[in-house]
Order: C-alpha cells, then sequence, then structure tokens
C-alpha cells in the first residue's frame, strides 16, 4: 500500500479508533491532507471489510461506525 492510499488512510484513521464515515473523511484530511470522496472512501471500506481488516459497529443513529480487526491492526 502507498502512503496515499485510501485503504491505507481507512487504516490509519481507524488506528486511534473507531470512526463513522464523515468522521474518517474529516480525520484523513486533518492528518494527509487527503479529500477522499464517498464513493472512494465507502468503496475502500466494503474492501477492508471483505478482506476482515475493519468491522462495522452497530448503528448509532444514521451512522455507522467501523473499527479496525486484530487482523488489520496487524
Amino acid at each position: 500500500m502507498r502512503a496515499n492510499d485510501p485503504p491505507f488512510l481507512i487504516l490509519t484513521s481507524l488506528s486511534s479508533g473507531p470512526k463513522h464515515g464523515h468522521a474518517l473523511l474529516l480525520d484523513i484530511e486533518s492528518f494527509a491532507g487527503v479529500r477522499l470522496g464517498p464513493g472512494t472512501l465507502y468503496g475502500a471500506i466494503t474492501r477492508l471489510e471483505q478482506r476482515g481488516l475493519i468491522e462495522a459497529l452497530g448503528a448509532d443513529d444514521r451512522r455507522r461506525p467501523y473499527r479496525m480487526t486484530a487482523t488489520g491492526s496487524e
């Protein structure tokens, strides 16, 4: 993975704790200066979930937080 790849940025953001999509977008823009579009973000989230690197937590209202799995933190 390259440092500006969406999956890498998402895993880096989630390393500090669970976040929902909008919080991920804001955090990634803050620490990396990269602005991801919603399609890019959620496409990468889907792929990371399929690979078992992140998992969705129970929905909080309309927001669905994600957290890194043990495999993802390796």
